[in-house]
């Protein structure tokens, strides 16, 4: 059993999530501007209203905008890349940006001063309609900025492909730290699925979600999601039972926080040992590598510059060479939960995704890789038992996925 997992003070959590923003700000933002043909990405956010990518780009201990906070970015022909602020004086913003504060003048006029002053071809504004993570400029925010652009309006362009660079790759910090966040997910779990939390019989799906709740709101960890657990039943037809947990049921927990700025997301089962055994039935240990199997042939599918579709229909193509009952829907992860990136599947969708299933996989960019297989088994008369699993891993290069803890493909005993 792991030990409790030892939380940095605030202070410290914001130190180090302050450097790694400031970091990914002067390395990754200038190249991925270039990439997107962008010379300028503008950010505008209403308090109470915040941009989605607003968070990724202010001081830790920012959490709103200020009633209306401008954050600019420039690259220009020589590739001089700067990071502005166009509001009232702020001491933090200070730190990462040059501030170009408001006083005599109105806030836009300074802020169309400042564009038609760089005579940016390109503005790249947050209007995107294939992703919410790339469309957090409100109506009437863009309509104020038309009026006061003029001309320069027509420069204005969706920045979806920049604000997806921007969100979707890690820094080497980031990839360092992300087993240790990843363990705080797994120590819950792993305390959750023992006789700690849990007695056959009395304890029910409700009572375990809340007490993984508890833990991590001792810990002072937002959740990506509300931790989730079901199990499956011998004569019983539904995947995702709730209710008493009994012995011979197969358990299943689903849940993801966020700690330093990166998010989990983690799927794991487990088999409630009657009195006298101490293995599962053979069949649920052959249908629970079956599952992990389809990992691996998914994991192989990994190529830098394939699309989330290539992805998905090789793996799926794959998994029918090997007779896998086999359902795939993995999903970028980092900054957020499910995050932007290559969209790998959706779990009602099995088919090619438009748009966010045409995104290509980069190198250096975290997945929760997410499926399931369905496998009939002899010991409960036939019933199909879906294995439900899900990691989140490392992409660093071609054909190589890092896992985030040596238990992944251990079915959990209880």
């Amino acid at each position: 059993m792991k030990s409790n997992c030892n939380i940095l003070s605030v202070q410290r959590q914001y130190e180090i999530r302050d450097k790694i923003k400031k970091d990914r700000i002067f390395t990754i933002l200038p190249r991925a501007m270039k990439q997107a043909k962008l010379d300028m990405w503008l950010i505008l956010a209403g308090e109470c209203n915040e941009d989605p990518v607003f968070s990724t780009l202010v001081l830790s201990n920012i959490t709103n905008a200020s009633r209306l906070t401008c954050i600019v970015f420039t690259l220009d022909d020589n590739e001089e890349f700067g990071a502005y602020s166009i509001n009232k004086p702020n001491r933090e913003l200070a730190r990462f940006y040059e501030q170009l504060p408001y006083t005599a003048k109105d806030q836009w006029l300074v802020i169309s001063e400042f564009i038609k002053k760089k005579k940016p071809e390109r503005i790249g504004i947050n209007i995107s309609k294939a992703s919410s993570l790339g469309s957090g400029l409100t109506k009437a925010l863009y309509d104020q900025l038309v009026e006061n652009l003029g001309d320069f309006a027509e420069r204005l362009t969706d920045a979806d492909l920049l604000s997806v660079l921007w969100l979707e790759e890690r820094t080497e910090d980031e990839l360092a730290m992300y087993p240790a966040v990843y363990d705080i997910t797994t120590n819950v779990m792993s305390r959750a699925f023992s006789r700690e939390a849990l007695t056959p019989g009395l304890t029910t799906t409700t009572e375990l979600e809340w007490w993984c709740v508890q833990q991590f709101q001792e810990m002072g960890l937002p959740l990506c999601f509300r931790p989730t657990i079901n199990f499956q039943r011998r004569g019983e037809e539904s995947s995702m039972m709730t209710g008493v947990i009994r012995h011979g049921d197969l358990l299943h927990y689903d849940a993801g926080i966020s700690y330093l700025g990166l998010c989990t997301d983690l799927q794991r089962l487990a088999y409630v040992l009657f009195p006298n055994e101490n293995q599962a039935p053979p069949s649920l240990i052959e249908g629970f590598k079956r599952g992990h199997r389809f990992g691996e042939l998914v994991a192989q599918e990994f190529i830098a510059g394939r699309t989330g579709n290539e992805i998905f229909q090789a793996a799926k193509l794959a998994a029918a060479a090997e007779k896998l009952e086999a359902t795939l829907y993995t999903h970028p992860i980092g900054l957020h939960c499910h995050g932007a990136g290559p969209t790998i599947g959706l779990y009602d969708r099995q088919t090619n995704i438009p748009v966010r299933g045409d995104r290509k996989l980069h190198k250096n960019t975290a997945y929760a890789l997410e499926y399931n297989v369905s496998t009939p088994i002899p010991e409960w008369d036939g019933q199909h038992v879906y294995f439900y699993l899900e990691e989140t891993v490392i992409y660093r290069r071609d054909k190589q996925l890092t896992y985030l803890d040596n238990q992944w493909n251990k079915l959990i005993l209880i």
